[in-house]
């Protein structure tokens, strides 16, 4: 019964110790700053990288779509199937 009174306080003794609040460091400004600047430079990075991959895999894509709209809108402007007015009517008058 007293080994396990024993190892129970020990056990509640280690919880306290590794419970108690520890103070923490006040940091300067410039210590700040380059803690922001290293975490920031670090991410910054693997967005541009990440963005380029995308990008690549991306504009074969949309650059073949694109393509292909406008051979096909200008092949049905040639075959005249397409009105080529490009006038825009005014907007509506304000009522007051």
């Amino acid at each position: 019964m007293k080994l396990k009174t024993s190892i129970m306080s020990i056990a509640l003794l280690a919880l306290l110790a590794s419970c108690a609040k520890e103070k923490e460091k006040k940091m300067t400004q410039s210590e700040i700053n380059a803690k922001v600047d290293s975490i920031v430079g670090t991410r910054i990075d693997e967005l541009n990288r990440q963005a380029m991959e995308d990008l690549d895999r991306r504009k074969s894509i949309e650059v073949k779509a694109k393509t292909d709209s406008i051979v096909e809108a200008y092949t049905k402007a040639q075959a005249g199937e397409v009105k080529t007015d490009t006038t825009v009517p005014p907007p509506p008058a304000r009522e007051k």
